[in-house]
Order: structure tokens, then C-alpha cells, then sequence
């Protein structure tokens, strides 16, 4: 069964062997980012489960970082 994991540490979830990464936003909250207005934050938000999606859709052959199609900063 494919898996994606949404993290702020991907780096570290490839090396300990996840597949399917996806880079999230902060540690406590990966999905989202409080701080942004609530049109900002669910359109991120939304670019981030999108792209969980479609890395379930791809083959992988070992851990693969998939970036979510937004520009976010961290802060």
C-alpha cells in the first residue's frame, strides 16, 4: 500500500527510508501555517495534500522528496 509522509523534516525522513516525502511547513504544524491569513493558509494547505496525492500515484524506487507547488516561508 503506498504511503506519503508529510513532514518539515524531510531530509531526515529519507534517510530514515520513507518512500514517498512530501515537504511540509513547520514541525508543529506540517500541513499548514497558522500565521498566514486563512486564504493563504488554505491554499497551502490544499498544494500540500494535492501533492501527497499525486505521489501516491507515482512508482518510486527508493525515498523520493516531492515539494509541494507553493512558496511558503517558515518563520
Amino acid at each position: 500500500m503506498p504511503v506519503a509522509f508529510i513532514t518539515a523534516m524531510a531530509t531526515m525522513a529519507k534517510q530514515l527510508g520513507a518512500n514517498r516525502v512530501i515537504t511540509g511547513t513547520k514541525i508543529p504544524h506540517p500541513c499548514g501555517d497558522p500565521t498566514l491569513s486563512a486564504e493563504a493558509d488554505k491554499a497551502l494547505r490544499r498544494a500540500i495534500v494535492i501533492c501527497a496525492l499525486e505521489a501516491l500515484q507515482k512508482d518510486v524506487a527508493g525515498p523520493t522528496i516531492f515539494v509541494p507547488d507553493i512558496t511558503f516561508t517558515s518563520g
